[in-house]
Formats: C-alpha cells, sequence, structure tokens
C-alpha cells in the first residue's frame, strides 16, 4: 500500500511540475510596443515574456507601404513626385535568445523601400529623387519560434 502510494505521489509531481512549466510558457508582451518612424523607416522595441528558451525570430510586416516622392532641381525647385505602393513588405528578422524565458527587443526594423531611380520619375536627368513621406499601413509585429508566430502585435496603420 505503501508503494502504491508513494508511486501515485510521484506521478502526480511530476505531472504538476509538466503542468507548472507549461503554464509558465504563455507568451505576452510585457508593457507597451513603441514605435518611431523616419523617412529611412520604421523601427519598434518592447519586451516579451513566457517564451521558454526556444530560439526566438522578430520582425514587423505591413499590408502596404505608401512613399510620396518629389523631383528637386539644382536650383532647390521641387516638381511634383510620384506616389508609390510597396504591397505585403517585411522587415528583416531578428534572432534572440530567450533568457530566463524573456526577451527586449529593440530596433526590429522595417526599412523604406527602395528610391525609385530619377529617370523614371523626374522631368529630365539634371534632377533628384528626394523622399517626401512614408506610410505603413496594417503594422505587425511578429514573434516567432519554430517558424509559427507565437505573439503577433497589431500596430495599425503608422503615419505621423
Amino acid at each position: 500500500m505503501r508503494r502504491v502510494f508513494s508511486t501515485a505521489l510521484m506521478t502526480l509531481a511530476a505531472t504538476a511540475i509538466g503542468i507548472s512549466t507549461a503554464a509558465a510558457q504563455s507568451p505576452h508582451f510585457i508593457g507597451d510596443v513603441t514605435c518611431s518612424k523616419s523617412l529611412s523607416g520604421l523601427s519598434c522595441s518592447g519586451k516579451a515574456a513566457g517564451l521558454g528558451n526556444v530560439a526566438t525570430d522578430i520582425f514587423l510586416t505591413a499590408s502596404s507601404v505608401e512613399a510620396e516622392y518629389v523631383c528637386v532641381n539644382r536650383g532647390g525647385n521641387i516638381a511634383p513626385g510620384q506616389g508609390t505602393e510597396f504591397q505585403n513588405v517585411q522587415g528583416p528578422t531578428q534572432h534572440v535568445t530567450p533568457r530566463n524565458g524573456q526577451i527586449t527587443f529593440r530596433n526590429v526594423t522595417l526599412p523604406a523601400p527602395e528610391t525609385p531611380s530619377e529617370d523614371d520619375v523626374c522631368p529630365n536627368g539634371n534632377w533628384r529623387v528626394q523622399l517626401l513621406h512614408l506610410t505603413f499601413n496594417d503594422v505587425e509585429l511578429h514573434v516567432q519560434q519554430n517558424g509559427e508566430d507565437i505573439l503577433v502585435r497589431d500596430l495599425g496603420d503608422i503615419d505621423p
């Protein structure tokens, strides 16, 4: 009887440890994700926990990025530029190894689209292209482990 009770108690303890380990890995963001936008792109920082010790990838996506360009001549005069829209944009992936199940990420980026050629958008070859404005639509921050999203933060449209 004592042996059966002891075996049952050890099984119950092992099950409880397994449950507490699984419960400890409930991914969530800590606080706000902060983002800043410039003409070079979008950059976000924040913190997440409940990730275990599995290698983690973080990146930004946008359904579209709208870029407005103008053409500037040597005298500083501006000619109306072209608006360009890029669809289904994904930024570079940051690889982070959690410490104690947590990560702090800085400067996860979604760069500005490549500037078009002066020949494509300006009246003549003496003008240069200048990026005037960027709008990032439907931005999401993805946290992945083993190639699958475990956390996604919807950041919405990001415009000044």
